[in-house]
């Protein structure tokens, strides 16, 4: 209709060629859409696509992922690994760190920091991020997770099983650890996760019984749990199949005292590891001592960055006209508070190494050595 109410054949005319302009762009759109998601399977099949790097990784001009050169962030990633395998838990990596007074870089993707190299506090999650991602084994992966719209117009992302990633190459740039220990590294922690499944070999926790998470009910063939008991200001293990009992509301299947099983098995440890009691006595020497240094080292690191940083303040603020009070003045400050974190790190610093010193010093070394 026109402005005067009256059909109007050309009207219809120019909005049947709207209608049809605008289904055009949309096909077209999808069908670009299409084309580059394609183009970029292609290159992600041949390594080829460029993707952000986690933190210790970086870019070389050939578009290669290298190690990063910060050696600090390369000790730091490579303490973590190594702690996670001796630990084998990601909450003890973390306590590992913290006891040791020891920071973790990171780079954020967004905000006012994007691109910059922090240095923090290890978090839990953190850990499991760095564990769970096969590019520090120097492996080029594509389509871990799905994304997909939600009815609310919001859009929803699922990880997906290793068996499901769509590009997996292996060894394709430089890494911290091999292919073989990120899966031996994701083994653990998902046996780790199973903390309600009755099929796990549960972690030594607190107690002194021997066979803690070990004990299998001759009976209905479930794991057994142990309970306590102070006899003498002592606690003494009781091993007990209760698992069916509590979901089905049924007695217990059996209850075994365990100062006599734990006195077997301790005396059937002793004679097997006797042979080699020396050896082990000096392998943890070597350890601890090894373990203290790689510490001493990383944090050693972090007072020479502050001390770097602290410096580079100081030749900021010589640098400024003096009569330009308000840019001296910010300078000044940011001087001032460098200094005071090289002094709190390098205060830290010192206390640590006295800890340390105290922790394994020669007396304790003999005791070490009298295991054998």
């Amino acid at each position: 209709l026109d402005e005067d109410g009256v059909y109007d054949p050309s009207h219809f005319n120019d909005r049947l060629l709207l209608g049809l302009k605008g289904t055009m762009s949309e096909a077209e759109l999808h069908i670009l859409r299409a084309r580059l998601q394609g183009g970029a399977l292609n290159k992600a099949r041949r390594g080829e696509l460029r993707l952000p790097l986690p933190v210790g990784l970086v870019y070389d001009r050939d578009d290669c992922p290298v190690l990063d050169p910060d050696q600090q962030v390369q000790q730091a990633l490579r303490l973590l690994f190594n702690t996670f395998v001796r630990t084998g838990s990601a909450c003890a990596t973390v306590k590992t760190f913290r006891q040791q007074g020891l920071q973790f870089p990171r780079r954020p993707r967004h905000g006012p920091h994007k691109g910059e190299l922090l240095w923090g506090e290890l978090g839990h999650s953190r850990v499991l991020q760095v564990l769970h991602n096969p590019r520090y084994a120097g492996a080029f992966v594509f389509g871990r997770t799905q994304t997909r719209p939600t009815l609310d117009g919001r859009t929803t992302i699922r990880c997906l099983p290793q068996d499901q990633w769509q590009v997996v190459l292996p060894d394709c740039h430089a890494g911290y650890i091999s292919w073989e220990r990120f899966d031996a590294n994701r083994r653990q922690l998902a046996e780790n996760a199973k903390a309600c499944s009755g099929e796990r070999k549960s972690p030594a926790r607190e107690g002194p019984a021997l066979l803690q998470g070990l004990v299998m009910c001759g009976r209905c063939g479930e794991r057994m749990t142990v309970r306590y008991t102070t006899v003498a200001g002592q606690s003494v293990p009781h091993y007990v199949c209760q698992r069916r009992g509590i979901e089905k509301s049924k007695p217990i299947c059996q209850h075994i005292p365990g100062a006599g099983i734990d006195a077997a098995v301790g005396q059937l440890l002793l004679a097997t590891v006797t042979p080699l009691n020396l050896d082990v006595a000096l392998a943890v020497e070597q350890e601890v001592q090894s373990r203290l240094e790689e510490a001493d080292a990383l944090r050693y690191q972090q007072v020479e960055r502050a001390r770097y940083e602290a410096e580079l303040s100081r030749r900021r603020y010589l640098r400024v006209d003096p009569d330009n009070r308000l840019v001296a003045g910010s300078l000044e400050a940011d001087w001032n508070a460098k200094l005071r974190t090289l002094q709190n790190v390098q205060s830290e610093y010192e206390h640590q190494s006295k800890a340390d010193r105290r922790l394994l010093d020669d007396q304790q070394k003999a005791a070490i050595q009298a295991l054998a």
